[in-house]
């Protein structure tokens, strides 16, 4: 009798997980619209990468390996996404998971048709196999996520603001409960986090704010509040395949709050 060894490759090893774990973030983050650099998308796919090598490193129990694989692909959305509040990050680390799962489903499922999977071990996988399955199960994914994201669309908004000689760009929750207006003119008035806004506009209170600013006055359910806005030069509401949509809006700038559900902030339904 012979014992059959196997041979694990490191280097192939990391390769396949850190382009799987590339992928999966930046499907991830075309879905949920979250912001990210090529830089943060490729550490994060480096831990990933790493933390592939910990199954054969150590032998772990499904009680075990289940919440350290949960808390690995936490770390890698921490890394790629930054924290933002906690409904982003559990959004961010379930949409990661999902991606996984379905290019990881698809692969194996190639390879298990052309015999180079077994008993739970991938076998002989060539460099440019390997490179057509990764091409086509991202299409695969992203054509999924095209039809997700009409319905993504249907409840969050891009804008373009004109400030100065610059463009602000930002992504909005649409909000149908935000009926918040400048009590002067009467406009909407669109929440913003000040940490999309560059100095001196994320700070209203600084002496060296350029443009004049209004207290906006609103209440919610949980109590009543102010913010400190103006009125930009100009306001785009940017549509696919369409012209920009000109608004006429005031901007709330919220200094509290960083993030609004992964979004930049709050847009009135009635200004769509």
């Amino acid at each position: 009798m012979y014992d059959e060894s196997i041979v694990i490759y490191s280097d192939i090893l990391f390769l396949i997980n850190f382009s799987l774990d590339f992928l999966c973030l930046f499907i991830s983050s075309r879905l949920l619209h979250r912001k990210s650099t090529v830089w943060r998308l490729a550490v994060a796919s480096l831990f990933g990468g790493l933390y592939a090598f910990l199954p054969y490193l150590a032998e772990l129990d499904i009680y075990l390996s289940l919440p350290l694989h949960i808390a690995s692909a936490t770390v890698i959305c921490l890394i790629a996404f930054g924290f933002g509040d906690a409904k982003g990050l559990l959004l961010a680390v379930l949409t990661f998971i999902a991606s996984s799962a379905l290019l990881g489903g698809l692969i194996t499922a190639f390879y298990s048709l052309i015999g180079g999977y077994s008993n739970g071990i991938y076998r002989e996988i060539d460099s440019l196999s390997f490179l057509i399955i990764c091409v086509l199960s991202a299409l695969f994914a992203l054509l999924y996520s095209l039809i997700c994201r009409k319905r993504i669309d249907i409840r969050s908004a891009e804008i373009r603001i004109k400030i100065g000689k610059d463009f602000v760009r930002a992504r909005l929750l649409c909000d149908s409960g935000n009926l918040v207006t400048e009590p002067f003119s009467a406009l909407p008035v669109i929440v913003l986090s000040s940490t999309c806004l560059p100095p001196p506009y994320d700070n209203p209170e600084s002496e060296l704010f350029p443009q004049a600013i209004r207290a906006i006055p609103f209440s919610t359910s949980s109590g009543a509040g102010c913010f400190f806005g103006f009125r930009p030069e100009r306001i785009e509401l940017l549509r696919p395949a369409r012209k920009p949509k000109l608004i006429d809006a005031y901007i709330g700038i919220d200094t509290e709050r960083k993030s609004y559900s992964g979004y930049d902030g709050l847009i009135p339904t009635s200004v769509l």
